[in-house]
């Protein structure tokens, strides 16, 4: 009896030994999305299933509307945000070092639709060249959430490809993603250029018709895309590798779950976008799984092609390109 309660004395101090190391290596980040939506699902995933907490790490997300996430890295207030590689690149560009430590997707998430009325009477369908359906837009006014963001530069550039002048031919409304589907609805603007899942919405509701789609296949010479990637400042990595490599691993394996079990992540998915349209919300969710990839490594060819439409597409000039990506992303902290 008396040996019985030694041997579990023992382990239970053993079993302390153990716990004290794990609990001393628990880590916390606080992480900004500039969104809910769909491109930001493995987040969600990463929360729900645990795939942070299990490597040792706590995270607290938060979202901070659009270029906010980013400035919120730069100025310190949390430690990671999940930011376009084109807005890494301008922040570079001006002299505020911030890198890319795991690219999350691959492809231009951006739709431009027109309100099937003015796609009629300039006679064009989703089969027209490219170059009828840009010049629909002539004269016409084009929704949009913000001004030189990558939604712009991509219907600038859809427009310099049809070889009209995107700052001349149509105009822009600046408005939400809710009220540029209700002014489709209503005739007040005639197109509309949105991300994945807003830019859906209008095709499945029967108003609009798709005009150009970067996720279906337009323009290919801009593949492979590095879109979105999790980014952070230089110096933090350096400091605490661990952190990175936790927060980089738990939203690897989530992306891997997206892919692999489709019908759980919508799901989690759901719980953060409820009660839309189903058909709207399949459409959007399968263009997401297409350009999810399942590594999180960052290539110089989907940095360059992200380059080369901020070019194009006006949000960058000629003389700022980056002629090297070697300060503004890292794959060491991939698996």
């Amino acid at each position: 009896m008396l040996k019985t309660v030694l041997a579990f004395a023992v382990a239970a101090i053993l079993g302390l030994a153990f716990i004290r190391p794990a609990l001393a290596q628990q880590e916390e980040a606080t992480f900004a999305l500039p969104a809910i939506t769909f491109a930001f699902v493995p987040a969600y995933i990463a929360e729900d299933m645990g795939y942070w907490t299990k490597r040792g790490l706590t995270v607290k997300q938060t979202v901070i509307t659009g270029i906010g996430a980013m400035n919120a890295v730069l100025s310190r207030s949390v430690e990671f945000s999940i930011s376009s590689m084109p807005t890494v690149i301008r922040a570079n560009v001006r002299g505020q070092k911030v890198i890319a430590i795991g690219g999350a997707f691959e492809g231009t998430a951006v739709e431009v639709v027109m309100r099937n009325e003015a796609a009629k009477a300039a006679g064009i369908t989703e089969s027209s060249p490219v170059d009828k359906r840009a010049q629909a837009l002539k004269g016409k006014t084009v929704a949009m959430l913000a001004p030189n963001t990558i939604v712009h530069g991509y219907l600038r550039y859809f427009a310099k490809k049809g070889g009209i002048d995107p700052e001349r031919d149509f105009k822009i409304a600046v408005m939400s993603q809710e009220a540029s589907i209700a002014a489709i609805k209503s005739g007040a603007v005639d197109a509309m250029a949105q991300v994945l899942p807003y830019s859906t919405i209008s095709i499945h509701n029967g108003t609009a018709m798709m005009l150009t789609s970067g996720p279906r296949g337009e323009f290919p010479e801009l593949n492979p895309f590095a879109l979105n990637g999790i980014t952070s400042l230089p110096a933090l990595c350096d400091q605490k590798p661990t952190l990175c490599q936790k927060m980089i691993g738990g939203y690897q394996e989530a992306m891997i779950y997206l892919l692999d079990h489709p019908q759980e992540s919508k799901a989690i998915l759901k719980k953060r976008i409820p009660g839309m349209d189903e058909g709207a919300f399949d459409d959007a969710f399968e263009m997401t799984r297409k350009w999810t990839p399942r590594t999180m490594k960052i290539s110089d060819a989907g940095i360059k092609n992200a380059q080369e439409l901020m070019v194009i597409g006006g949000m960058l000039k000629e003389e700022e390109r980056l002629s090297s990506f070697n300060d503004i992303y890292t794959n060491k902290y991939v698996n």
